[in-house]
């Protein structure tokens, strides 16, 4: 159905609605409860750049389903291969990335500037891969440069529970309860160091309300 809708809607928000609504089927059949914390940090007026932890593969369904806005994926290019799954992430209006071809990854970048700019926000991991024991890596400077040529926010989210569903390197899916913390947007700024500096800070929100919501109060 994605697919189709994207031959009549070349903006991809139809087929992104319907691929929000097959996200969600998928995390119930599996068991998957998602709970959202923090929706009142979202913009509800302005395009935004999402800055996740990469925890495991139903990141993807839980954030695609659960996110009550217009989203756009910045996705390695091999996804876009697959039968079916890359059809619809293309119909969409994902975006492919090869990082290791600078040329490509710089019109990467600037079609992620065009979505912005066509009011779509953006989803990134800037750990570039999942953490295989659930440490939060170091990140990428990919995020803030965006935020500081489309001039948007940059809204920290925090995922906790889904590197226990689908383990790295496994197939098996072993259902249980996806986190997902919103915390207050940043706005980004034009000095380089500064940029930095924020989304450092941006990864202390993330470590320290993962370790802090990981831990619950039975833990502490």
């Amino acid at each position: 159905m994605a697919i189709g809708a994207g031959f009549f809607d070349r903006s991809g928000n139809v087929s992104h609605r319907i691929s929000r609504l097959w996200c969600r089927l998928l995390c119930k059949l599996n068991g998957i409860n998602v709970e959202i914390n923090g929706l009142e940090n979202i913009l509800p007026d302005r395009p935004q750049i999402f800055v996740s932890n990469h925890q495991g593969y139903f990141d993807i369904f839980a954030l695609s389903g659960y996110l009550p806005v217009q989203i756009r994926w910045i996705a390695k290019s091999s996804l876009f291969r697959i039968p079916f799954v890359g059809w619809a992430m293309m119909a969409a209006g994902y975006i492919p990335v090869e990082r290791d071809n600078r040329k490509k990854a710089y019109e990467a970048f600037n079609k992620t500037l065009e979505k912005i700019k066509e009011g779509c926000s953006i989803i990134i991991f800037p750990e570039g891969t999942r953490s295989e024991d659930g440490k939060i890596g170091p990140f990428k400077k990919g995020s803030n440069l965006i935020a500081s040529r489309s001039k948007s926010p940059m809204v920290p989210i925090t995922i906790i529970g889904s590197g226990d569903i689908i383990k790295k390197g496994s197939a098996t899916i072993t259902p249980g309860p996806i986190r997902v913390i919103i915390s207050p947007p940043v706005e980004p700024v034009s000095d380089k160091k500064e940029n930095a500096a924020i989304l450092e800070s941006i990864r202390k929100t993330i470590v320290d309300t993962h370790r802090q919501r990981d831990a619950g109060p039975d833990k502490q």
